[in-house]
């Protein structure tokens, strides 16, 4: 059973998050709840939750004045956010898990699902603070933070050469010559980094503008990436690049 701890600040938002949990979250026992950051501290502190639903505007500060209170991590964190697009970039760069409210009850029960799935890496620190660096520069997409096996890798965007599908995973091709495989679909990538300089040439590709150093026009199509690296071009993308290159 997952110890679980709500803050959120208004009443019937609680109430219907604590409905929502007890009817679709066999697996989550909600072992306190508090309603800002000075109650949350004190529940928190005195339960020690496996995992915090929390929110992030309250009356005396923020969900993340409320995590700078704690020196060290042990439980795994959903954040409930009505943040604008921006901020929601953050936090799946992040890989920090968030809901977007009104709470949607299959999403919930897929947050759940994902926190079990990493609260053996213990790994919250990591994540946290690449999602207080992207948040202070006020976009998604300055680092990101990759899952593979037992480790996470924190890694600049601008060191991603390319990205690789290879059916339900993607694989990461950086310029120190890491090759980092992430249980997570090309498109979810795609629709993340496209606008951070990032540009699907093919469904099996996704580069990094920044490591295009050549365009071949011969059979159908290709450019050339950091380190020689040879990407072909579907046939519907070939106008695309050609205009995206013209603005280099």
């Amino acid at each position: 059973m997952l110890r679980t701890v709500i803050v959120e600040d208004e009443p019937n938002s609680r109430e219907h998050l604590i409905s929502l949990v007890t009817k679709f979250c066999k697996n989550v026992k909600i072992v306190g709840e508090a309603y800002d950051v000075k109650s949350g501290y004190e529940i928190i502190t005195k339960s020690k939750p496996d995992l915090i639903l929390l929110d992030i505007e309250m009356p005396d500060g923020t969900g993340f004045d409320l995590l700078h209170k704690f020196s060290s991590f042990k439980f795994e964190i959903i954040f409930t956010t009505a943040f604008a697009e921006y901020a929601v970039k953050a936090f799946q760069y992040s890989a920090v898990h968030y809901l977007l409210k009104p709470i949607d009850p299959e999403e919930l029960m897929e947050a759940i699902q994902k926190t079990e799935e990493v609260l053996k890496r213990k790994s919250m620190e990591t994540r946290l603070n690449a999602l207080f660096h992207n948040m202070q520069n006020q976009v998604g997409g300055k680092k990101v933070v990759l899952s593979s096996g037992n480790n996470m890798f924190v890694i600049n965007t601008s060191e991603i050469i390319m990205c690789r599908s290879d059916k339900n995973y993607t694989q990461f091709i950086l310029e120190d010559g890491r090759d980092i495989k992430v249980s997570k679909t090309i498109k979810e990538y795609d629709q993340m980094l496209n606008d951070n300089g990032f540009f699907r040439v093919h469904r099996q590709y996704l580069v990094n503008t920044e490591h295009i150093k050549s365009f071949d026009k011969s059979n159908g199509g290709a450019i050339y990436l950091t380190g020689n690296l040879k990407v072909p071009i579907s046939i519907r993308k070939k106008g695309m690049v050609m205009q995206l290159l013209a603005k280099i």
